[in-house]
């Protein structure tokens, strides 16, 4: 074996322009692959995070309005809870986490000069962020349970607002005159599912909420306990506000409950789809890269004929000729591979110290992609290898021996 490889070795170096030109045509084909696909896992991971609520279990309420009568009770009746009624559903063994939330639109938010800001208030809980899922930038704090009991005025506020009012972390802004600390600030996303002007919210603790207005909550959001499937967990929360408020636990307008799922499933697989499709054309390029090979592999054989016809003639076998040319593919490739798999994560590494556009991500390069990479390089350099290499095993030692030099 080691004489065969020397000789290949030889080969290679004797040709090394046509020997560079394949190693190229694989580099490039592979880098293509892992930085398509790079690209494809970053906008992936980034539009993930802004869908995280549908993918997430986390289920919404919404009270609305009934459209059925009900044991005497006239239809179109608005359905309120008051939170301590929101709180009953924590008994419930088919719930884990309850988050009452209530919301002002018409809140005067200003800063503290005075100058209006275009934003609404939210009070919440100490689970809200976790809940929706909020991606605070660093520095940022989340709402605590003693902020709740000690009725404090801070405030976590969307980049947005941030941005318009100039407002960082220890900032004031005023609601309704008064002053709150800025202990949060949303990151920047792009796209996903909102609950309403997210990016222009301010966040305070729902008990500093109560003491500015005197509104009953909004809406709620739950997270079903282990095992609990999301229809199960919209019949129980339905039957549930049925029994609460006295109207029929088949009217599904008295309550919002979202079902996200489908929506979720379309997404991931939107998503997926176009990772996929980068990662084909990156394929397609690799393709191309390897019928290179193959030209040249081809081209050596030609050139080699008699070669071929007196190592034939003096006792090596078609095996022999066989297995040397497929080595010879295979070098070729495997140097590519090589190269271009060291080559994507520099280019990779580049593209995130550089930074791309937020709704491409932070391309990553996965052992996933890299696996796909090398399977797909090493069926296209066995096809690429192998016919040239069954064309010179083929060769009679006459027929090889009469060709032209």
């Amino acid at each position: 074996m080691m004489p065969m490889l020397q000789q290949i070795v030889q080969m290679l170096f004797a040709h090394r322009l046509r020997s560079l030109l394949a190693i190229i045509a694989i580099v490039w084909g592979i880098v293509s692959v892992l930085v398509l696909m790079a690209l494809g896992e970053g906008f992936y991971q980034v539009n993930a995070k802004s869908f995280s609520l549908l993918m997430s279990d986390t289920q919404l309420a919404v009270p609305e309005m009934t459209s059925k009568p009900w044991q005497g009770l006239p239809a179109r009746r608005q359905i309120t809870l008051t939170e301590p009624e929101f709180r009953l559903l924590e008994k419930q063994s088919a719930i884990k986490t309850v988050s009452v939330l209530y919301r002002k639109w018409d809140a005067s938010v200003t800063d503290i000069t005075g100058h209006t800001l275009p934003g609404y208030v939210r009070g919440v809980d100490n689970h809200y962020v976790d809940m929706r899922k909020v991606k605070l930038v660093l520095g940022s704090r989340n709402i605590s349970k003693s902020d709740l009991n000690n009725h404090s005025r801070i405030a976590i506020i969307g980049w947005q607002l941030a941005k318009q009012g100039s407002l960082t972390l220890g900032d004031k802004l005023k609601v309704n005159g008064i002053p709150f600390l800025v202990s949060g600030i949303t990151q920047q996303s792009e796209g996903g599912v909102s609950m309403g002007r997210e990016d222009n919210q301010v966040i305070i603790p729902n008990t500093t909420f109560s003491d500015l207005w005197n509104d009953k909550p909004s809406q709620i959001m739950v997270t079903p306990a282990e095992g609990i499937s999301g229809v199960i967990l919209r019949q129980n929360l339905l039957s549930f506000f049925a029994n609460q408020k006295h109207f029929d636990p088949t009217d599904k307008r008295a309550v919002w409950l979202p079902d996200f799922s489908q929506d979720a499933k379309f997404f991931t697989a939107l998503l997926r789809g176009i990772q996929m499709f980068l990662g084909a054309s990156g394929a397609m390029t690799l393709a191309v890269g390897a019928l290179g090979v193959a030209n040249i592999m081809f081209l050596s054989v030609t050139e080699r004929t008699r070669e071929i016809g007196v190592r034939l003639a003096i006792g090596a076998t078609p095996n022999n000729i066989l297995v040397q040319f497929l080595l010879e593919g295979g070098i070729l490739v495997a140097m590519g591979t090589v190269l271009g798999v060291s080559i994507s994560y520099g280019v990779v590494a580049l593209m995130n110290q550089i930074g791309l556009p937020e709704w491409l991500g932070s391309p990553t390069m996965t052992l996933d992609a890299i696996m796909m990479a090398l399977f797909v390089t090493a069926i296209l350099a066995l096809l690429a290898s192998f016919f040239p290499a069954r064309r010179a095993s083929n060769l009679t030692p006459v027929i090889a021996l009469s060709a032209r030099a």
